[in-house]
């Protein structure tokens, strides 16, 4: 899936992802956790603002940007509040 990728300088003044919009949704990449080149690839896995991950890679041959793997954010599990006598109460009262 081909993807809209904005870029900043690094350190090493490399183009790195800092923006990508997918679906028309825009993330913000909070880190770049890995990255490696495979000729003539260069992929970036980054971790986005809101935990999810992504794979991205740059084709320097066709310089593009394609989306090649999603991971899943951590789901953390809700905080269960302790039943009180008068939740089972109002429990019945709405069947």
């Amino acid at each position: 899936m081909n993807i809209c990728v904005h870029t900043s300088a690094s350190r090493r003044g490399e183009a790195e992802p800092h923006v990508f919009f997918v679906g028309g949704h825009r993330l913000i990449v909070a880190a770049i956790r890995e990255r490696w080149v495979e000729h003539p690839h260069h992929y970036y896995n980054v971790t986005c603002h809101d935990g999810r991950g992504f794979l991205l890679c740059y084709d320097t041959e066709r310089q593009s940007w394609a989306l090649a793997c999603v991971y899943a954010a951590r789901v953390r599990a809700p905080k269960s509040q302790p039943r009180r006598w008068w939740s089972t109460l109002l429990s019945a009262r709405t069947r």
